[in-house]
């Protein structure tokens, strides 16, 4: 006999049995000091991502390697890659 459920075998009662994969949360982050979204305003930080590049990966919260030439931005994160974009005057 195998431990391995079957197609005959009856299905179980309890849910927490069922080896089921809890559901996924997106967290994302600020950009400029780094928090959750979810938690405080975040007024300063997006006034601040106005005039100044992100320091930090809106994914994963790494800090992000940053190149600016002029009012143009691009960053690089080492686990998603490169992102870029323009400041405001």
């Amino acid at each position: 006999m195998s431990d391995f459920p079957t197609a005959g075998d009856p299905a179980p009662t309890d849910s927490d049995t069922l080896g089921a994969i809890p559901p996924v949360v997106t967290v994302t982050y600020c950009t400029w000091c780094g928090d959750s979204l979810t938690k405080g305003s975040h007024v300063t930080c997006r006034a601040n991502l106005e005039h100044e590049p992100p320091r930090h990966c809106s994914s994963c919260r790494r800090e992000l390697r940053v190149t600016t030439e002029g009012s143009r931005w691009s960053a690089v994160c080492k686990k998603h890659g490169e992102s870029s974009g323009e400041l405001s005057a």
